[in-house]
């Protein structure tokens, strides 16, 4: 079956915000509360508050509600859930404020525009894919024709042998040369590169390159650098809510980075041309430049041997 553009756009969301969800990993939460869920709805909807209720710990959305400050922040955070009949405004002093990031933005919109953007990959890869096996454009002149081509197109697609059953049909019918035009490798490039983007922007390490046979020890320094920032922000979040938490509840919650994300290149040190050495993957720059050939003894020139040592001698 044929998906549609909406289900490709969801499919490849549903695998992004997979990746991004595993990003942090919790120890000492309250049965109540699953990471799984707390993770879900800081992602999706940028904050939350970690609060109790009738004995029991719970994670809600909520709308602000109170004074504002001169920032504009609300210092109190309605809460309706009918689900548990909760219908009440927290406060600070019974409720924790969880941020995904200090201005609590949520990855929702990196989420959609990427989406998009390799959903729109896969179309055309995948039209171009179809399109291969046509080197012909059909037009029809009436609506039986225009029928039995959209059946013929169909077969096609559907990797059938295409059939039009009737002559005056078949007589009907245009049919014009395409030109030969089919860059699947740019397309493939296109769509390694969005992933690569996306994976970045969320902190994982990808050193995209379809330019250059090496990568240089540069590159790589930048690009395992300036992809933390925004990921660290979140874990700084995340770690000062859950001081909070277990200030304010008891409790011995914590969070970290799961491996994927907690690996840092030589530990987070700067990196050196001598990591580059030996690796045979980078270019150091310490290496002879491509294109210039080693240098080798001039022509014309003999090697010195012990025969034409003797004759000068004599």
């Amino acid at each position: 079956t044929q998906m549609d553009k909406k289900q490709i756009n969801k499919a490849v969301r549903d695998y992004l915000f997979a990746t991004a969800m595993s990003m942090f990993r919790y120890d000492g939460l309250p049965d109540n509360v699953k990471p799984e869920d707390l993770e879900r709805m800081l992602l999706e909807n940028g904050e939350l508050i970690f609060t109790k209720w009738h004995d029991d710990f719970y994670i809600f959305q909520f709308t602000g509600a109170g004074k504002q400050n001169y920032l504009g922040e609300w210092d109190s955070y309605q809460v309706n859930n009918p689900y548990i009949n909760c219908n009440r405004v927290f406060t600070d002093q019974d409720a924790v404020r969880v941020r995904n990031t200090d201005n609590s933005v949520s990855l929702s919109g990196l989420l959609d525009m990427y989406s998009e953007l390799l959903s729109e990959s896969y179309i055309t890869l995948n039209m171009s894919d179809v399109n291969a096996r046509l080197s012909f454009l059909i037009s029809a002149g009436d609506n039986a024709t225009k029928t039995s081509a959209e059946l013929f197109l169909k077969q096609v697609y559907d990797g059938k042998q295409g059939i039009i059953g009737s002559q005056p049909l078949l007589e009907s019918l245009s049919v014009n040369p395409l030109a030969e035009h089919r860059d699947f490798q740019s397309v493939i490039e296109l769509n390694k590169f969005y992933y690569s983007d996306f994976f970045q922007k969320i902190g994982l390490t990808n050193l995209y390159n379809n330019i250059h046979d090496r990568i240089s020890a540069t590159e790589t320094e930048f690009t395992a650098t300036s992809i933390y920032p925004f990921v660290d922000n979140m874990k700084k979040n995340r770690e000062a809510a859950v001081e909070k938490i277990n200030q304010m509840f008891g409790l011995n919650v914590s969070v970290e980075f799961t491996s994927s994300w907690d690996y840092r290149l030589m530990n987070g040190r700067n990196l050196r041309e001598s990591d580059f050495k030996d690796s045979g993957l980078f270019d150091t720059g310490s290496s002879e430049q491509a294109g210039e050939p080693e240098e080798t003894e001039q022509a014309g020139e003999p090697e010195e041997t012990e025969e034409t040592e003797n004759e000068d001698n004599k």
